[in-house]
This record gives structure tokens, sequence and C-alpha cells, in this order.
């Protein structure tokens, strides 16, 4: 690649961009005025709140009771509210419930006597503020006067009053730093708004240099000049990019103003003559601001990549969308408070930035997760740039081919019969079938494990179905429904029992990373536990191997086949595959079987061996589950907990020599097959 090349095109990207007002106002005018302003006007107006209603005049009623207590009590209690700024009213009305659910009076009182003691009982709204906050004064109110009489009696008994009601002294020593509170309270709020900002930053010069040149209709000519597609997909990454680490860095300078802000407001009304040394601060900064730009460069690349599907500033504004409450969604794991930074956690996207920067502003700072942190953003910056090529590389997508573009928003009248759904349409199903899992699955689960399990694999299933029937495309075809011969079931047989055995040997590597992961990744059969052996094996094996094989080796593969080399098709399902059970341990193993029962689908052109290899592989996990001893007995190797050298190596040999042999059965029939032909 031309660097002076590469040099120029950044230039011409940057001036379009800088021409955008609209990105300018979310680069500059947001961080800089936007957030410092809302913190500012925020505090003002809920100190205003505060002391409006710690100076209001609330109005009391009081109702059948005996006002002989130490005089008129209503008067005792307004005096000890007038000392804290309150005032009490005291009022008459009628029906005090009705008065007060009409809000004409705030808190009304009644009492009755239980065993020669009077029990008062407070009747205030709650979905009303100054409702509310009366009871909770009228409380603390009640609880003074109950002390003073408590006071009183012990006094008039001739006892020392400190020694029957304070037997014991106890003071609270806190022994963090007020750097350290500072920072943990800053840490729950900052890393949303930085996250955030970050993505609102890269959204529009991303969707500006993708959709919006298209739209525009300058992206043929930007293609016609001597420059190579990875030229023209470096200077836009670069431009966007760049744009996300100003936008970072004018984030970050605005909060930290507004973090100064705050510290001068609440040292000028502290008592406390300790002041925090921000200087303190300063490695955890600079620790932070390097991980931010690693972050900046992946969600620019990772905005571009959906832009980069959309035919118009608007169609990529709606792209955008579900990744921005996506990373809303991941962003809100700082504000709960036992999530910790573990290494698993260091290598989940978004999650990772916003746990480090609550724990370096708690000065928690762990090296090694550090550098987890960063290389993995990296990493999944440079991924998602050679993504961003791939797309960058199709005809299809770059100029806006119909076929590439989602197809279930357009009326059915209006689509043409045949073919495999698109892979924007295999996305967009994809997410909605994880969304449909997580709060139809899981919140059936939690209360009948049968039922979520179920109705789990039939939202995996039905989903496709609905959408290839809505948009026309050929069932037979898109879910490969068709019979192959017995040849092809031997060799992928032979094939899934190496892939089982070469997965041992992933998992106990993998477990020995994430030892977290691996004990939750143990406890799966565990849902259905109390049932039978063929329940257990209908909902385990059967169940998911029809449902998830008419989703990733039907639905996904087709949609990818039909617009991506072989290669990448079997490899890109695979990882969905492997990522769709949601375990670190997990993913690396699953998505091994992935790639097997891919290759065989592929080369039969159907989908029923790949039915029988994921049959096959979760039988295994029940028939150990309900019959460990004789399974240990008939193969002890595959259920030791710690293998050696020898061990490995044996391991290694048997499912590579089971693998061979199945490839080569499946090759000599597939060949065979076309020969015949």
């Amino acid at each position: 690649m031309r660097s002076k090349v590469i040099k120029n095109l950044y230039k011409k990207e940057m001036l379009d961009v800088l021409r955008d007002k609209k990105t300018v106002l979310m680069m500059l005018v947001v961080p800089l005025v936007l957030y410092p302003l809302m913190f500012i006007l925020g505090m003002q107006v809920m100190s205003r709140v505060s002391t409006d209603m710690e100076t209001r005049t609330y109005r009391v009623q009081f109702e059948a009771m005996n006002m002989s207590l130490d005089g008129d009590l209503f008067t005792t209690l307004a005096r000890a509210a007038k000392e804290d700024g309150n005032s009490l009213k005291l009022c008459h009305a009628k029906d005090p419930e009705a008065a007060l659910l009409n809000e004409e009076i705030d808190v009304y009182v009644t009492a009755d006597e239980v065993d020669g003691k009077i029990m008062y009982q407070i009747h205030y709204l709650s979905s009303v503020t100054n409702s509310s906050y009366a009871g909770d004064l009228i409380v603390r109110l009640f609880e003074r006067y109950s002390a003073g009489l408590t006071v009183e009696r012990i006094e008039d008994a001739g006892l020392d009053t400190d020694y029957i009601l304070e037997p014991i002294g106890i003071t609270a020593v806190d022994q963090a730093s007020k750097e350290a509170s500072a920072g943990s309270i800053l840490g729950t709020v900052l890393p949303f708004m930085l996250v955030v900002s970050l993505l609102l930053g890269t959204m529009y010069p991303a969707i500006d240099t993708t959709a919006g040149e298209r739209e525009r209709g300058t992206l043929e000519t930007v293609l016609t000049l001597p420059v190579s597609n990875h030229e023209l997909i470096i200077s836009k990454f670069l431009t966007v990019a760049t744009i996300g680490i100003v936008s970072a860095f004018l984030n970050i300078v605005a909060m930290c103003g507004v973090g100064a802000y705050m510290y001068n407001m609440v040292e000028k009304v502290s008592e406390d003559s300790t002041s925090i040394h921000l200087e303190k601060f300063i490695p955890a900064i600079l620790v932070g601001v390097l991980c931010v730009f690693a972050f900046a460069v992946f969600i620019s690349a990772i905005s571009m990549c959906f832009s980069a599907f959309a035919k118009s500033y608007k169609e990529a504004n709606n792209y955008l969308t579900p990744l921005m409450l996506l990373v809303m969604f991941a962003s809100f794991v700082a504000f709960l408070p036992n999530v910790k930074l573990t290494n698993n956690m260091a290598l989940v996207p978004v999650a990772n930035i916003c746990l480090l920067i609550r724990d370096l502003l708690a000065f928690k700072i762990n090296m090694g997760i550090i550098i987890i942190v960063l290389v993995s953003n990296v990493i999944y910056g440079m991924l998602t740039i050679m993504l961003l090529g791939k797309i960058y590389s199709s005809e299809a997508i770059l100029f806006g081919d119909r076929a590439s573009g989602v197809q279930i928003f357009e009326r059915r009248s209006n689509m043409i019969k045949g073919g495999v759904p698109t892979v924007s349409d295999m996305w967009l199903v994809l997410a909605v079938v994880a969304v449909a899992i997580i709060y139809i699955g899981g919140s059936l689960t939690l209360s009948n494990s049968i039922l979520g399990l179920i109705v789990t694999q039939l939202i995996i299933a039905a989903l496709p179905i609905l959408a290839v029937w809505y948009s026309k495309r050929d069932f037979k075809k898109t879910f490969r429904l068709k019979v192959c011969n017995g040849w092809m079931i031997a060799g992928a047989i032979l094939l899934i029992f190496g892939t089982i055995i070469l997965g041992i040997l992933v998992t106990d590597f993998t477990s020995g990373l994430f030892p977290e992961s691996s004990a939750k990744a143990t406890q799966t059969i565990s849902v259905v536990g109390g049932q039978s052996f063929f329940v257990s094996l209908l909902l385990i094996a059967i169940l998911p191997a029809i449902c998830e094989e008419l989703m990733f080796r039907g639905f996904v593969q087709s949609a990818l086949s039909a617009r991506m080399k072989t290669v990448s098709a079997i490899i890109l399902s695979a990882a969905v595959f492997g990522a769709f059970h949601m375990s670190i341990v997990k993913f690396f193993t699953t998505a091994m079987l992935g790639l097997a029962i891919c290759y065989v689908a592929q080369v039969s052109g159907s989908i029923l061996p790949g039915m029988l290899m994921h049959a096959i592989n979760n039988s295994i996990a029940v028939i150990s589950s309900f019959y460990p001893i004789q399974f240990a007995r008939t193969f002890p190797i595959l259920i030791t907990f710690r293998f050696y050298a020898f061990e490995k190596a044996v391991l290694f040999l048997i499912g590579a020599g089971l693998s061979a042999l199945g490839f080569f059965v499946i090759h000599m029939t597939a060949k065979r097959k076309k020969a015949a032909k």
C-alpha cells in the first residue's frame, strides 16, 4: 500500500467529514458544552429541590388521638420540625383518607391503644413526592418524641440514661482514602457516559464516510480513482478513528472539568479539613486514556461495518440504533456492584472498558488485567477492520445490491419467490432470536426449567422458518432439506467422534485459562434434573439437534454461503454457533464442532447428517451424566479430570485419525456423486 495515497485520501475524508455540521456538533458541542451543562444544571436543580423540600410547609391531620401525652402532641411535633427548618400545618378534613388521595393534605395520623400502649399509624402516599417526604418527616419526629419519652422515664426511675441506652460505644472508621471514595462514586457514572459519548462521536463520521458517500453518489467516483480497496478502507477508517479518538479526548477533558467542579463545590460545604489530592488520579487517568483510545479504534471500525450495509443516511441510523442499545446495555455493568473485572470479563467488549475505568478510579490496578483489556480491544479492532475490508471487497454491498439488503421489512407482495435469505436478514433474525431467548426463554426457565428449555429451542427454529416463509424464500434450498446416502452418514459419524475427542483436549486447555466459566459449563445437564433418561435425551440431544441445525446449518449457513466464499461462510457460521452458547469455554469446543458440521452440510447439501452429528455429541453428555460409572469403565480416558502428556498424545492421535478418516469418506463420497452426474 502507498502511504502517500492513503495520506491524500485521509485528508479528503477528513475535509468531507468536518464540513458536516452534525459531526462537528457531536464531536465538540456535546462533550464540551452539553455534558458539563447537564451535570451542573442537574446538581443545581437537585440542590434547589432538596432545599425546597426541607423548607416546605406540610399539611398534617390527627385522627382519634389521645392528646394528653405531654400536652399538645401536634405542638410538640411542630416545634421539633421547626428546629430542622420544616413547618407543619394542622388540618381538619372530614374525610382524611379522601383528602389524602385528593392531595388536600399530605399526611394523616391515627392511633389505637394496644395493651396500654398507644400505636400510631402514619398514612401517606409514596407516589406523591410531598406526601412521601412528609410521611418520612412525621416518622422521624415521632421517633424523636418516643426517644424523649424514653429518656424521661429512665430518669424518673433514677437510672443512668447513658448506661441504659448506650451500653457500648460504636464508631465506624472508613479506612478508604478520600481519593478512593470519590473515585468509586465517579466510577459508577463516568464509564457509561464515556462509552456512550464515544459511540455517538463515531456514529456520524462512520455514516458519512460510508452510507453518506453512497447517498451523495460520490462512491462510484472514488472507486474509479487509481487506488486500491485497502487504501480506501484504511483512509476511511483512519478518519473515523481520528474523530473517535478526538471525541474520547474531549469527553475525558470535559468529565475531568466536571469532576473538578464537583470537587470544589463539595470542598466549600464540607466541614472535613482533609482535602482530595487530585494528582493521585493521574496514573489511573493515563492508563484509562490508553485503553479508551484502543476502544475508540474498535468502536469506530464496528460503526463503519454497520453503516457499510446501508444505502442512505436514514437507513444507516436505523442500523446503528441496535448497536447503540447493545453498547448502552453492556455499559450498565459499571453500575452493578457485584460484577468484578476478572480475566474472563476482561475479554468482553464494552464491559471490560467500563469495569476497568471503575477499578482504576478506585485505585484497583492489576497490570495483567489492564494488558488483557488493552490487547483484546486492539485485537477486536483489527478483526473488525478485516471484516470491513471484506465488506468493501463485495460489490453487491458497495453498490447496494437488492439481494444483500434487509428484505423482511418490505411488503410481502413485492418479494420475489425463491433463493435464500440475505445476510442482512440473517443478522436481523439472529438478533431477534437472541433477544427472545434472553427475555422469553430466560424468564420461563426461572419458573420452569423444562418449559424454558423447550420454548428456547422452539424460538431458535420457529423464527427463521417464519422469516423464510414471509420473505418467500425456498424452504428446501435454505434449510438443505434433502436425503444423502449412507456413506456420507458414515463419514459424518467418524468425523464427529474425532472432533469430540479433539474437543476434549481444547476444553482441557481452555478450562485452565477460564476456570470460572468451566465450572458453570459443567452444570448444563442439571436443567433437566429429576427427569428420566429418555426425556433428558429428547430435551438435550434430539430437540436441539433439530432446532439448532435448522437455524445455524440451514438459515445462517445458506445465507452466508450465497454471499461469501465457502471457507469464510463455514468459519463464520461456526463462530456464530459457538457465540450463541454464551460461554467462553464452550465457544471454542462448540465452534470446533460447528466447523465439522458446517463442512458436512456444505459438501453433502443436506442438513440430516448435521442433525445426527449434533445429536451424537449431546447424547454423550446425557449418557455420561446418567450412567457415569458405566461410562467411566467403557471410556476411562474421556472422564479424566487432568490429562498428562502421554494421554493428550493418545487422544490427539485418535481424534485426528477419526477426523481424517471421516474427511476422506465424505470427500470420496462427494467425488463419486459428482462423477456420477
